[in-house]
């Protein structure tokens, strides 16, 4: 080797030898470098089929892993192009799978070691060093410090280091990184955390739910078998129960279980260990309870995955008292808030930090969501209801409601200021609440609270909103059965409910409670508040044919918005007035009311207020002959408001008026249906004379086709072709539209079909098998849009098919 003196390796000088041995190095600690150098050095070996697996010390996977390839491929890239990517994600999103997973699927020449530093058990910085070096399989040398000895050993390796749990020792994990990544060329980190390093040159990839399938009940027996998130459930069940099969009965409630879940895995995977002891429908009914149910950990887990309860709050102790403040307020929002919401329930001395920065560390630590979109935030609704129970065992959920419902009262004072002229934010804003807005109503009512009606009456208004008028009512019915000591919430939610009971025709309910209104409000003294509840009247009027009384009340309504300055209840009463004149026979005076109101209506932004003076513009052209204007307002209406079942009904029963003023008689009756299915689907009634109008010229159509052709036709459209009818102004009648293009095999099956014969005898006659003939059934159900083979007997036997 050498004899001059000086060391081999550092050229330092030799200390006195104590023997005749011959000495290369200096130290144990350079001969150690040296050893390590010569391995690391040394010609590198070809690879093979017999060594292209890398050394590693990645645990031996125990079950399947199930779905997340796209996010594995997009890992693959990230990792081939940068050398820190960093797994983000709430508690029990898979970070720590997936990392294995990417880890374990690296071969020899992108790298030739995978070292994993588990540090979720580490509670200390100063083990985070010797848990590295123990995966690297360096020790402590006397002579050198651990960190200068594992840098030496990695320096001229190709290394991927796997951090997995850094979000307790995250100053310390990134220390170690940076130094890592500066003075080891070849070494690369992917780390797990539930918040990002933070440091120069991170790539941040979030880990989500898995995807789940559409809960539809048409779509879900399709859909859910091919979700990741049900094929994780299925897979988990059958380690418990190897006899566990998804049948029909059990595919909607394991979707519904994991759209609940949110697609979590650890959360699916503790749901899936309740199958020995519970059917799979009786697991999701207790999903009500998650943090109770999810909490069948195996003896080996971590404590923090043990339990969903367990694994949220190791999150929930990281967190600086600020910031679990804010995390305990916010559980009272179910369904998303902005920061105007947030504010009002966060804002306390106790947590002096702005809003807005707490909610940014917050999403950082993957506790918060934002809405992709817009500027709202959401929480896991496992990570919510945690948050909810530190709430009560605080002490604070009085307190955080009553900040909510102050902010929801001071949004809803518009029902009492500007009934009939409420802004479009505000409408916006109460909508985007509208779960959270529940949650208030519930707990004022538990409390006898004075704000409860308002309160109910702004929540009926979203709900009707939605089309749920009879969900509106019953609630709205309740809250005004409690004793109330507020004379004015209490009128405005009588309006309500006696608009909402109109609408559905309950014409002596409407009335009842349109009375008591108007003399509640003659001593409450707001002018805005009694020129809603006369437009309340003359509504429930019309609704019941009274047309000159809802005139009367609906001038007067014009002339006290005029003198108030309002523009939308001005419009309100325009439309109104215009439709009463319509039934009255005065066209013209109909069409100069509506022609008023519409750019009133256009400027509002509401798009049901727009679709609704559209809808009887369209109805007073219709009257008066102008078929082509008629169209135009209808159409625009529906493109305004989509398939809203308010003001959709109205649009389509109009154009299918129009079709068969053209002739169009099948059009008519299949746009009319489809208008009519609406109306039943919320339960809304029109007014006596567009009712009758649109009936008589449906029994005219009716006899401009034979009888199996008119019943044929008088079946509503599916959805999405309404849909492409509302966008494209395209009639997408598909048993139109498919009849020139079935082929002579679909022909004769429709024929034999029309011509009485069964499935069976349909086999026999054409010398094929009983499921063929039910498959090309099922194709010709698709192709056509109807529903059975009934519909399909009689499709064919309209047309003579033979």
């Amino acid at each position: 080797m050498t004899s001059n003196g000086r060391c081999a390796l550092c050229d330092g000088t030799m200390p006195p030898a104590t023997s005749e041995q011959r000495r290369s190095y200096c130290s144990n600690a350079c001969r150690q470098r040296a050893y390590r150098r010569r391995v690391t050095v040394s010609t590198a070996t070809p690879v093979t089929r017999q060594n292209v697996r890398v050394l590693s010390n990645l645990p031996a996977a125990r079950d399947t892993f199930v779905g997340r390839q796209q996010e594995l491929s997009k890992l693959d890239q990230l990792l081939r192009r940068h050398r820190l990517v960093t797994l983000v994600g709430s508690a029990g999103a898979g970070k720590t799978r997936l990392a294995l997973e990417a880890a374990g699927r690296l071969r020899r020449g992108r790298t030739d070691r995978v070292l994993l530093v588990a540090l979720g058990e580490i509670t200390a910085s100063r083990d985070v060093m010797p848990a590295l070096a123990d995966a690297l399989g360096v020790t402590v040398q006397s002579d050198e410090p651990l960190r200068d000895t594992v840098v030496e050993t990695l320096v001229n390796m190709k290394v991927l280091v796997v951090l997995d749990n850094c979000e307790h020792l995250l100053d310390t994990c990134a220390e170690l990184t940076d130094m890592l990544l500066n003075r080891c060329p070849g070494v690369r980190v992917l780390a797990t955390s539930r918040e990002a390093l933070w440091i120069t040159g991170e790539v941040s990839f979030h880990v989500e739910g898995l995807p789940v399938p559409s809960t539809d009940r048409d779509l879900v027996t399709t859909a859910a078998p091919r979700s990741e998130a049900v094929k994780l459930f299925v897979d988990r069940a059958r380690e418990r129960k190897p006899d566990f099969r998804l049948s029909l009965d059990d595919t909607a409630a394991v979707a519904l279980l994991c759209a609940r879940l949110e697609g979590m895995p650890l959360a699916i995977e503790l749901a899936a260990r309740w199958v020995q002891l519970l059917p799979v429908a009786a697991i999701c009914d207790r999903m009500d309870e998650p943090l109770e149910l999810l909490t069948l950990g195996c003896r080996k887990s971590p404590s923090r995955q043990s339990s969903l309860r367990e694994a949220i709050d190791w999150s929930y102790q990281l967190l600086q008292p600020d910031e679990q403040f804010a995390l305990r307020r916010l559980s009272v929002f179910d369904g998303g808030f902005d920061l105007a919401a947030a504010n009002e329930v966060c804002s306390s001395e106790r947590s002096a930090e702005p809003v807005l920065d707490v909610l940014s560390r917050l999403q950082a630590k993957s506790l918060l969501a934002a809405i992709p979109g817009t500027t709202r935030f959401r929480q896991l609704e496992t990570i919510r209801l945690h948050a909810r129970e530190k709430l009560l065992a605080a002490g604070e959920l009085d307190i955080a409601y009553e900040a909510l419902a102050r902010w929801f009262t001071d949004l809803s004072d518009v029902l009492i200021t500007a009934p009939l002229s409420m802004p479009a934010d505000v409408q916006h804003k109460l909508d985007n609440h509208v779960d959270s807005l529940l949650g208030t109503v519930e707990w004022a009512a538990d409390r006898a609270d004075e704000r409860l009606l308002l309160l109910t009456a702004a929540l009926a208004d979203c709900t009707a909103r939605r089309g749920l008028l009879g969900q509106a009512r019953v609630m709205l019915r309740d809250a005004l059965r409690r004793p109330s000591t507020r004379d004015d919430y209490r009128c405005v939610a009588l309006n309500h409910a006696a608009r909402f009971a109109a609408e559905q025709g309950d014409h002596d309910e409407a009335a009842e409670l349109s009375a008591e209104a108007s003399r509640l409000v003659r001593d409450i003294g707001q002018p805005a508040l009694v020129m809603s509840s006369r437009s309340t009247l003359a509504a429930v009027q019309q609704s019941s044919g009274e047309w000159e009384a809802s005139v009367e009340n609906n001038t007067e309504c014009l002339r006290v918005a005029e003198l108030l300055g309002e523009p939308l209840a001005r419009a309100t009463a325009l439309v109104d007035l215009a439709r009463t004149a319509l039934s009255l026979g005065k066209h013209e005076r109909a069409e100069k009311s509506v022609m008023s109101a519409l750019p009133i209506s256009r400027a509002s932004g509401v798009p049901a207020r727009i679709a609704s003076a559209l809808n009887t513009r369209g109805a007073v052209a219709l009257v008066q002959g102008d078929l082509d204007e008629a169209t135009h307002a209808f159409q625009e209406a529906l493109r305004m408001d989509g398939l809203n079942p308010l003001t959709a009904p109205d649009a389509l029963e109009g154009l299918a008026v129009v079709a068969l003023t053209r002739g169009q008689a099948e059009r008519a009756l299949r746009l009319e249906a489809t208008g009519r299915a609406m109306r039943r689907s919320v339960g809304v009634v029109p007014n006596p004379f567009w009712a009758e109008k649109v009936a008589g010229a449906m029994r005219t159509a009716r006899l401009m086709l034979p009888a199996a052709r008119a019943e044929a036709a008088a079946t509503p459209l599916t959805a999405a072709d309404t849909e492409a009818f509302i966008q494209d102004e395209v009639w997408l009648d598909r048993t139109e539209a498919a009849f020139g293009s079935l082929d002579d095999h679909e022909r004769r099956v429709v024929a034999l079909l029309a011509s009485g014969l069964t499935n069976q005898q349909i086999a026999n006659r054409l010398n094929v098998s009983v499921r063929t003939v039910a498959s090309r059934l099922q194709r010709l159900r698709d192709k056509l849009g109807l529903q059975s083979r009934e519909d399909i007997a009689a499709w064919g036997a309209e047309r003579a098919i033979g």
